[in-house]
């Protein structure tokens, strides 16, 4: 009669376990090690039953290496508890670091640039549990250590764990699951808002790829070089037309030279007139060959300019 209470009592509120068998790699339809032993953990202080009736169910859910080391436990330890079962299938299968060891690696986790709190919050509750699963760390303490590293651990810079800081000294520590949620929910406001921002961004920022001043210039160059090379296919042209005789130069009176301040006085010659002249030093009446005065690129290109605009073969920007 006490075994059929028994086992109405364990069968009320049961939630069966995942299967475990400890073979690597884990195959389909079972659960690693680390996922198996967290939610038995858990199931095993949620249940409301017999000892017996936990390891009924631990055995349940075992299979193959991991069903042996149990069945081997209870030979050598016929009055061996659900707790046992959990520290041998630990020994077994969990880390090998000591729960001091993972303590301090716990509290030497970080939360990684670019990395949600969230994410962060889901890395350091597992890295709780192994060291609740090997005595390091009592239940009672656990949601107080995981608000401490979050907000020792967190970037400073996130808005949500910087909100965390201000406010966890005013409350209890929350639960992993209340803290998540909360965690969450904000995150999906800020990329929410985040969203809504973009294409109003997008439409009223417009890309630019270079200054005014260097687009002229770019501009000013380009213009230049179509010109030079205008004038020589028109010098070419103009030797093949003549090929035996040398291109005659309209005679032009001596220009004075020039003076500083000086009135300017309009000679029988305008200089506007197209030509040939010299591309060294910009005079006319005679040629680059025979020059023999300074050179004076500047005044060379203002002919280019003038004498390519006369020609009708300019093409600068309208």
């Amino acid at each position: 009669m006490g075994d059929i209470e028994e086992k109405r009592e364990g069968e009320e509120s049961y939630r069966k376990l995942r299967m475990f068998s400890g073979v690597k790699p884990t195959p389909n339809g079972e659960e690693e090690y680390d996922a198996w032993a967290e939610q038995t953990t858990h199931l095993l202080d949620e249940w409301q039953c017999s000892d017996n009736i936990k390891k009924q169910r631990i055995v349940e859910s075992l299979k193959g290496p991991a069903a042996d080391i149990v069945r081997f436990l209870r030979v050598q330890q016929p009055t061996a508890t659900s707790y046992d079962y959990m520290q041998v299938l630990e020994t077994a299968f969990g880390t090998t670091e000591s729960a001091s060891d993972l303590l301090v690696k716990f509290r030497h986790t970080y939360q990684n640039v670019g990395e949600k709190l969230s994410t962060y919050l889901l890395r350091l509750d597992k890295l709780l549990h192994c060291i609740f699963r090997k005595g390091g760390v009592a239940l009672s303490d656990m949601n107080r250590l995981r608000m401490e590293q979050v907000v020792r651990g967190a970037l400073q810079q996130d808005m949500i764990a910087l909100r965390l800081r201000m406010t966890h000294k005013l409350r209890e520590p929350p639960s992993f699951s209340e803290l998540l949620k909360e965690v969450r929910e904000e995150e999906d406001m800020l990329q929410s808002r985040n969203d809504s921002k973009n294409p109003v961004m997008s439409q009223s920022v417009t890309p630019v790829s270079k200054s005014a001043p260097e687009q002229e210039v770019a501009k000013l160059k380009k213009e230049l070089s179509v010109m030079k090379a205008e004038m020589l296919s028109l010098k070419a042209a103009t030797i093949a037309s003549h090929p035996d005789t040398q291109i005659s130069q309209p005679e032009v009176p001596t220009k004075p030279p020039y003076k500083r301040n000086a009135t300017p006085q309009r000679s029988g010659y305008q200089e506007d007139k197209p030509g040939i002249f010299c591309y060294r030093c910009g005079e006319d009446g005679h040629f680059k060959r025979e020059c023999e005065g300074e050179e004076n690129l500047l005044k060379v290109n203002k002919r280019l300019i003038k004498l390519t605009k006369k020609s009708g073969n300019y093409r600068g920007v309208q």
